[in-house]
């Protein structure tokens, strides 16, 4: 009885671990960028969003070798599904876009990010948390993290 409750405490266990390491890659594990943001899986070129201290968002554009590259027709839209829903448009500023409002107080709300290579192409839509916390792992924001921890 003894043996089996211990297997069935470290199957148990197992499971757990599993799950939450699978979990943490899939959420967490993204390639780092230059300025600290979130790698936009699937766009192209590759777009890097940024949520700066006074909580506008940068999107800044690379190449595959992950060298900068100058906004062309590239348009962004993000929706802050927070208390009140905010939708933040997005204007040219060099070389990146800039938000030209901020996203709202607190964390825990889900971003969509409408990604389009082109003003009439089919978007690109991105979600995930925000979470400004800081990862344990890599020091950077939990929404930008790159290691999974």
């Amino acid at each position: 009885m003894k043996i089996a409750l211990n297997a069935l405490i470290l199957t148990a266990t197992l499971c757990v671990g599993f799950n939450i390491t699978g979990l943490a890659s899939e959420d967490h594990a993204h390639k780092a960028t230059p300025n600290g943001g979130r790698l936009l899986d699937k766009t192209e070129p590759h777009a890097e969003l940024v949520i700066e201290k006074d909580r506008s968002v940068t999107i800044n554009f690379y190449d595959d070798d992950m060298k900068p590259i100058a906004v062309t027709s590239q348009t962004v839209t993000v929706i802050a599904n927070a208390t009140p829903k905010v939708t933040l448009e997005f204007e040219k500023q060099g070389d990146s876009l800039v938000s030209k409002a901020k996203l709202p107080e607190g964390e825990g709300y889900t971003l969509v990010v409408q990604f389009r290579k082109e003003a009439n192409a089919k978007p690109v839509n991105l979600r995930f948390k925000l979470d400004l916390h800081t990862c344990g792992g890599c020091q950077r924001a939990e929404y930008a993290c790159t290691c999974g921890y």
